[in-house]
């Protein structure tokens, strides 16, 4: 028997869950199929008819599409070119240097004639400036004095005063609309008209005119020293206001940059050319666009692009549910969540095709565009089925790398991204905080009113650029957009809880509901098992809430274990009114009809489908316990000559596997020991629960169950907590005797927690 039960519960360990043990595959299952399915689909190849030829078909846009209109973007970029003013540099630094300079040749000057003489050499080295032997002469007929260097000083300042320009000819060219002068070095800018510098000097045909005239008002300036004194300045006088030719040109290709490409539109159903009709230069190179067009989606780039950010999604789950998961669930989990991955993205492709079908078939204008039905995709639907499946952070990690499939999917556009990431993080929250299937309308409603609103936003930034019945249309698509989103988790998470083994809160909650047929029928044909059962759940509940365990799974496996008594209820203590049946069996038989309860409830729980951990409960809650009643009964009719064979007074098994399943087990025998204490005082409810636990541990029954010492420790609190308020004390009732009655004399309990008398189990 402990064999085939054994089998029973291993049932799913086929090639199945030998696959879902593989991890590193569906990573590259959802890696591949992923891929496959976020890059962008082309549009059907157009003809390449050169201008001439005549069309043999109509050629007829399938969708609306844009492409870059050449003509009109280069128009502008001529315009905003043609808009950028020349750059002037003013250097104030020019005077300041040349006066230095001529400050220096004077000093130099002064020295040699002290000395006694000139050298045209020298002087040109110290001062920096060239000269020629005229000029040197007029220095050594001036003796160098202050008043010659003064009067230069003078002239140099009212040339500069004025600005010397490079090139008169140049800033009317290209100054008709004025000027940026920049003032070196601090970079401030000004714009100028061409009338506000019509009083700067030209040095190339002013400058010499400029200088002779301002020298001839000086009087320390001699007439015969003026021709050498001008050649002299013109040598030397550098420009203050130039033009900046490389920055002229830098802002010139900025302003080209910084033009918007133009885009022709065309909408879907516009034809460009008729049959029959000859291809003009325009239709040709239009036709070749939109080919182009097409062929920049599929791009080996973008395609491996697109492949090395879904490849980075997958590692980086990778790592988070190492994380996130304990040890022995890691490789389930991954697998899980790939799986979920490739599922939900086809889901995401699908309803793009279906929004594309639709609107090809759509002869409304508010309807005939693809983009107006993508506001119902069922972003919500991965989210949340991961919510289920696996828990609230993973699930809203999940929505994060949904979104960027999404993302990707439709071109990397942002507001998609948004879109789609707060549709699953609003469903994610608001599903967890439901607890029903039923109430998924309710879940569909509020991602569907968050929808709404992240559109309506979503719209303002990009400028409600569409028209009210569009934006109408596109408001109840998003709307509706929820409740498709919980249908399709709906449809597909019973699929999913089949397929991975998983058994979600919401199906545990559904069994626990006691109208079910098979808890309707223990409560009517068992019922004092019926109320052990949920006396057990009560117990086996806070036991688990008291070590960080699962709660509500034990109770509901709870309300189950004991099914298969069913069969055979009289042969339990706990629903006998009157004659017992093992008074006329022998224990041998009276065993193997207590033994047999367990693997009747087996058979049951398959036959109502019931999921593996609750068939684990059914099949351990006894563990290979002794069925203490009958061995020692067995023992006493056989005397002394004869052996009776332990293994045959004990439960199948197998033993409690994990933390969950051993406190069942303790939450079973605790509570049918705990109904045959004669008073029950906090001392003696603890005594017994600490027997049955000691029993257990000596008996090895929690030896594979990881529970540690503090663990039952803790969880014997839980159960001397509930104990004690169910079976508070009360009052007497005056006048009343309740306690007068008659004792049965084999009310004894033994510690596997079966209530013996003659009925055992």
């Amino acid at each position: 028997m402990a064999s085939r039960i054994e089998r029973e519960l291993q049932r799913r360990a086929g090639w199945w869950d030998r696959v879902l043990e593989k991890p590193l595959l569906w990573g590259l299952v959802a890696a591949v199929a992923c891929s496959w399915l976020v890059m962008p689909r082309t549009a059907p190849r157009l003809p390449l008819w050169e201008p001439g030829d005549v069309a043999t078909f109509d050629v007829v846009v399938q969708s609306d599409q844009a492409i870059p209109d050449i003509k009109a973007t280069e128009r502008l970029r001529e315009e905003a070119r043609a808009s950028v003013l020349p750059v002037y540099d003013l250097d104030p630094g020019v005077r300041q240097e040349f006066e230095s300079s001529i400050s220096v040749l004077f000093s130099v000057c002064r020295d040699e004639i002290t000395n006694g003489g000139l050298s045209r050499a020298e002087l040109a080295q110290a001062s920096g400036m060239h000269m020629d032997d005229d000029m040197v002469r007029v220095l050594q007929s001036a003796e160098c004095s202050a008043d010659l260097e003064g009067a230069l000083l003078r002239v140099v300042g009212q040339v500069y005063s004025r600005h010397l320009l490079d090139d008169r000819r140049e800033l009317e060219r290209r100054g008709q609309r004025g000027v940026v002068v920049r003032t070196l070095p601090d970079r401030s800018e000004k714009v100028v008209s061409l009338a506000e510098l019509s009083s700067a000097i030209d040095l190339r045909t002013e400058l010499g005119p400029a200088l002779r005239a301002s020298l001839l008002e000086e009087a320390e300036v001699r007439r015969r020293w003026i021709k050498p004194v001008t050649r002299f300045l013109e040598t030397n006088l550098a420009p203050d206001l130039v033009f900046n030719r490389a920055e002229t040109s830098s802002r010139v290709e900025a302003a080209a940059a910084g033009v918007t490409p133009r885009l022709q539109s065309f909408k879907r159903g516009q034809v460009l050319i008729r049959r029959g009709d000859t291809v003009s230069p325009e239709v040709a190179r239009l036709l070749r666009s939109l080919n182009e067009q097409r062929m920049e989606l599929t791009t080996y780039a973008s395609s491996a692009g697109t492949a090395l950010l879904v490849v980075i999604i997958v590692l980086g789950w990778w790592q988070l549910i190492h994380r996130l998961t304990s040890v022995g669930e890691v490789r389930v989990s991954l697998s899980t969540v790939f799986l979920l991955m490739a599922v939900f993205t086809g889901l995401e492709r699908l309803g793009l095709f279906l929004s594309t079908a639709v609107a090809l078939n759509s002869q409304s204008p508010a309807l005939s565009s693809s983009a107006t039905y993508l506001w119902a995709l069922p972003h919500a639907a991965g989210p949340v089925v991961a919510l289920l499946l696996l828990g609230l952070t993973p699930a809203i990690l999940f929505a994060v790398s949904q979104a960027l499939l999404v993302g990707l999917m439709l071109g990397g556009d942002l507001s998609v991204t948004i879109y789609a990431l707060a549709a699953g993080l609003v469903g994610v929250m608001a599903a967890q905080r439901y607890k029903e299937r039923s109430v998924f309308t309710r879940v569909g409603l509020v991602v569907g009113l968050a929808n709404l609103v992240v559109m309506g936003v979503l719209l303002l930034y990009g400028g409600m650029g569409g028209s009210p019945s569009t934006m109408a249309v596109e408001g109840v698509v998003a709307l509706l957009g929820g409740p498709l989103a919980m249908g399709t988790v709906t449809f597909l998470l019973p699929v999913f809880e089949a397929l991975f083994g998983i058994t979600t809160d919401l199906r545990l909650l559904e069994l626990s509901n006691q109208n079910l047929p098979l808890l309707k029928e223990l409560s009517l044909k068992a019922p004092g098992t019926y109320q052990h059962s949920l006396a057990v759940g009560n117990l086996a509940e806070a036991g688990a809430n008291a070590v960080g365990a699962n709660g509500l799974l034990l109770r509901v496996c709870s309300y189950y274990h004991d099914v298969g008594k069913l069969a055979k209820p009289n042969y339990f203590v706990e629903n006998q009114r009157g004659e017992n049946p093992h008074d006329n069996l022998a224990p041998s038989m009276s065993a193997l009809i207590i033994r047999n309860h367990v693997k009747e409830g087996l058979e049951m729980a398959r036959k109502e489908r019931l999921p593996l951990p609750i068939r684990q409960a059914i099949a351990t809650h006894h563990g290979t316990k002794l069925i203490r009643y009958f061995y020692s009964r067995a023992k006493e009719l056989a005397g002394e000559d004869n052996q009776v064979q332990e293994n045959e007074y004990r439960y199948p098994g197998p033993r409690p596997h994990t933390k969950e399943l051993g406190i069942l087990l303790l939450a079973d025998a605790v509570e049918a020991a705990a109904r045959t204490l004669d008073a029950h005082s906090p001392a003696k409810i603890r005594a017994m629960i600490s027997r049955i636990v000691n029993d257990a541990l000596e008996d090895g029954q929690l030896d594979d169950s990881d529970l540690t010492f503090k663990e039952l420790e803790e969880v014997s609190q839980a159960f001397l907590g509930v104990l004690t308020n169910m079976f508070h004390s009360r009052i007497d009732y005056p006048g009343f005797d309740f306690n007068r009655r008659e004792r049965r004399s084999d009310s004894d309990t033994h510690l596997d927690g079966t209530p013996s008398g003659r009925s055992g189990g």
